[in-house]
């Protein structure tokens, strides 16, 4: 099987007909996208922010380097819609509940981001990026996360970020060839994580 341009994995308890929207707003000709189903994954010994959420959508480098150059801006404005029309199937509220249990039989009851959803994008330097959503983000809050973190994909891709990004993502820590990221709603930036250290974005100073 051919490497997506997108795909959704999920686990098993989640029925795929959940992105069938999805699906229907990103549908494009030549565009390779797959869903797949996975087995719920037992007690966990790894960091949990590196730990698979239930549901992910992954954005392959195939995407940004090709389909994306010959569709332009209407594809990109569709990618958006469909994953907009996902937050009240797995953020906020009405999100279906997931629990973390680890082989030490402790898990963080502070936790910030998502254990249901993340998306995960595929890097041209042998490691994935990893989104980290904010568990409790409004419907608008989620637009502007998606906003930063495409825009962010696009110019990572395009080898035309910012100085100060590039220099955050060579300080950034590499865990598992992923590379966390979250959104600093202060700054409004995206920004990289330390999955060991469990440091939330820098704050901007005042």
């Amino acid at each position: 099987m051919s490497t997506p341009h997108i795909a959704i994995i999920h686990i098993n308890s989640f029925p795929a007909e959940m992105f069938s929207d999805f699906r229907k707003k990103i549908s494009a000709e030549n565009l390779n996208f797959q869903i797949d189903s996975r087995e719920e994954s037992g007690p966990f010994g790894a960091l949990e922010w590196l730990i698979p959420t239930a549901v992910i959508v992954y954005l392959g480098k195939s995407y940004f380097d090709s389909f994306l150059k010959e569709m332009g801006k209407d594809h990109y404005n569709l990618l958006k819609a469909g994953l907009k029309g996902l937050h009240d199937k797995v953020l906020g509220p009405s999100a279906p509940k997931v629990t973390l249990v680890s082989t030490a039989g402790k898990t963080s009851k502070d936790q910030p981001y998502s254990l249901v959803y993340s998306i995960l994008a595929e890097s041209d330097a042998g490691f994935t990026f990893k989104l980290l959503i904010q568990t409790e983000a409004t419907e608008q809050e989620y637009e502007e996360i998606l906003d930063a973190f495409l825009a962010f994909l696009v110019s990572f891709h395009a080898h035309s970020l910012e100085s100060e990004a590039k220099e955050q993502l060579r300080e950034a820590r590499i865990v598992s060839r992923t590379l966390l990221l979250a959104f600093n709603k202060e700054t409004k930036a995206i920004e990289p994580i330390d999955p060991i250290q469990k440091n939330l974005p820098p704050r901007s100073e005042a």
